[in-house]
């Protein structure tokens, strides 16, 4: 499935809830979860996940005539499986621990209790549950003046139970008008925290509340900025080298290259809430932002992943070159 998300066969529902309608249309339209528990529940994340012992095939003697199985246990390697379906999600080394998805999810129990306002608003689980997701929007948002396009702003945890990754709480913030992910980080203004599948992540997990103190520091920081770069003119020159410094690539004629340039460019020039920002720094922060949430993905999942784990090192370069501009 080209969506990704994955379906739980017991309930014959997909593993997704949404306040609003997204994914295709696919999933959970509610109202809106007040606890960890409650997004689980209705987001059908109420799965466990356990370590299982992987073997190999190990033959005693090497004559073909006489072999005889005898499986071998791998004493640094075992796979992670779900115990209400029984998929393995992954192979994962010794020193991996399973982080369950409640243990996860319990870090934004802080989060509602600190912010009364906030909600959570999506949630879910990618493959065969490997991947899962929880957003919560934060009673904050970011105004650039003149423009009638606010900035709302979220709080994006996501974690893995294929070790691929770390569990990671970030604050993102989302352009109203077209839901677009900018995933910029401010000079000096940690907004990421990830946390590494070992002994200590529960742990690690309380003390990542601290993420929310920050909240308002950012949003009062990013307002700040973008306001300024809204105030600051550019050429059409100045913004065609910046965002060839953006998108680089080894084999600057190929025509993979060119084309992406000129979609960054038509995204800054044509594209949605774009018409009275072209021509400002603020403007092709978003065009460039713009095109990254909407470009040609294989799938869904890529689309996350690209937009959570790899998209905001490109938007962190393009901040950092338009603060030369300011």
């Amino acid at each position: 499935m080209a969506h990704n998300l994955n379906f739980n066969e017991s309930k014959k529902e997909f593993s997704f809830f949404s306040t609003e309608k997204a994914w295709h249309n696919l999933g959970q339209i509610v109202t809106g979860a007040q606890t960890a528990a409650e997004a689980i529940e209705l987001a059908h994340l109420d799965f466990e996940v356990k370590l299982k012992s992987l073997f190999i095939d190990k033959y005693d003697s090497p004559l073909q005539s006489e072999l005889v199985l005898n499986p071998k246990r791998l004493q640094e390697h075992f796979a992670t499986m779900r115990t209400d379906t029984g998929d393995v999600l992954g192979v994962v080394q010794k020193r991996y621990h399973i982080v369950q998805n409640k243990d996860v999810f319990s870090f934004f129990d802080n989060v509602i209790d600190t912010e009364e306002d906030a909600i959570f608003e999506t949630a879910g689980a990618l493959g065969l549950g490997e991947r899962i997701f929880l957003t919560a929007k934060m009673p904050h948002h970011i105004d650039i003046k003149g423009i009638d396009d606010p900035t709302e702003v979220y709080i994006l945890l996501t974690s893995s139970h294929d070790g691929s990754g770390s569990i990671v709480a970030g604050i993102t913030p989302i352009r109203v008008v077209c839901n677009n992910t900018l995933n910029a980080a401010l000079h000096g203004l940690k907004n990421k925290i990830s946390i590494r599948h070992t002994a200590n992540a529960k742990h690690n997990i309380k003390e990542a509340h601290k993420l929310i103190g920050i909240t308002n520091m950012y949003v009062d920081s990013m307002s700040l900025v973008l306001n300024k770069m809204h105030k600051t003119y550019i050429s059409d020159n100045v913004a065609k080298k910046l965002i060839e410094q953006v998108f680089q690539s080894q084999k600057e004629d190929s025509t993979r290259i060119k084309n992406i340039r000129e979609d960054v460019w038509k995204s800054y020039q044509i594209g949605v809430g774009q018409d009275n920002i072209v021509g400002t720094a603020y403007g092709l922060f978003n065009g460039i932002s713009f095109y990254l949430s909407h470009k040609n993905y294989t799938s869904e999942s890529s689309r996350f992943k690209s937009l959570f784990l790899t998209s905001e090192n490109k938007m962190q370069k393009a901040f950092n070159l338009l603060q030369t501009s300011l």
